[in-house]
């Protein structure tokens, strides 16, 4: 089950920019340049904190089955 969970993050690594950058499109009034720097560091930290679950999850038990 946890492994499911740990897989699940670990694709929403990937869609986390396509989610963030229309968000952040549509709620921010700055210029367009702005816009997409924003959303994209915003999608590089989430990212971040999924690869980290996903690598704790992982790695909880050491690497593969037991």
């Amino acid at each position: 089950m946890l492994d499911s969970i740990g897989e699940i993050i670990w694709f929403a690594i990937f869609i986390t920019p396509l989610v963030t950058i229309p968000i952040v499109w549509k709620r921010s009034e700055q210029s367009k340049l702005y816009r997409i720097l924003i959303g994209l560091a915003i999608a590089l930290l989430i990212s971040f904190v999924f690869f980290i679950m996903s690598w704790t999850i992982l790695l909880r038990n050491g690497l593969g089955p037991t």
